[in-house]
């Protein structure tokens, strides 16, 4: 009686312990996000400008499991990669709409298009650019509400014809 005890005890154990693997999370309607990341920004070289680390932030809501909106900002310091090797500070601004395919368990990718500015300040002056981006990506969710986010986006400046690339990695909470 009492192998078949610990028996049960340790099965149920287990299945609180394995449960949440079988929990399918993800993005509900009428559901904000918050999200902190950290990326990798690749500069077009007519830009003259070193690659550099940008971390932003971004904030979405669900329109519908599948669709979602996200305004985003970032931030890179880099320098000038023409020998002068002066300082430049560039700030990203992005709205996207987000589609979201049908999600596999924990797991769900999806696709973004949208339009942004890049502000670049070398030194006193500034320039403002256009852009409109595209991308993919995808997000695991460790929690029903914590989901860890990957994705790479190509970032064309319209002024120039410049294309640059955005690989971002963050973690993402879902309010709401």
């Amino acid at each position: 009686m009492k192998k078949n005890s610990n028996m049960k005890k340790i099965i149920f154990l287990l299945s609180l312990f394995l449960f949440p693997i079988f929990i399918f999370a993800g993005n509900k309607p009428g559901n904000i996000s918050l999200t902190l990341s950290e990326g990798y920004y690749h500069f077009d070289t007519r830009r003259h400008l070193q690659n550099a680390s940008v971390p932003n932030i971004a904030v979405a809501y669900n329109f519908t499991q599948q669709w979602a909106m996200e305004g985003s900002v970032g931030i890179a310091n880099t320098n000038q990669s023409n020998g002068t090797h002066r300082g430049v500070n560039v700030y990203l601004y992005n709205l996207d709409a987000i589609y979201r395919f049908t999600p596999h368990k924990r797991w769900e990718p999806y696709v973004l298009f949208g339009v942004g500015e890049s502000t670049f300040f070398p030194t006193n002056e500034s320039t403002h650019q256009g852009n409109i981006n595209a991308g993919i990506g995808t997000q695991f969710f460790a929690h029903d509400i914590i989901a860890l986010r990957a994705e790479a986006r190509d970032v064309y400046t319209m002024a120039g014809g410049k294309n640059d690339v955005l690989l971002n990695f963050g973690v993402s909470l879902l309010l709401g």
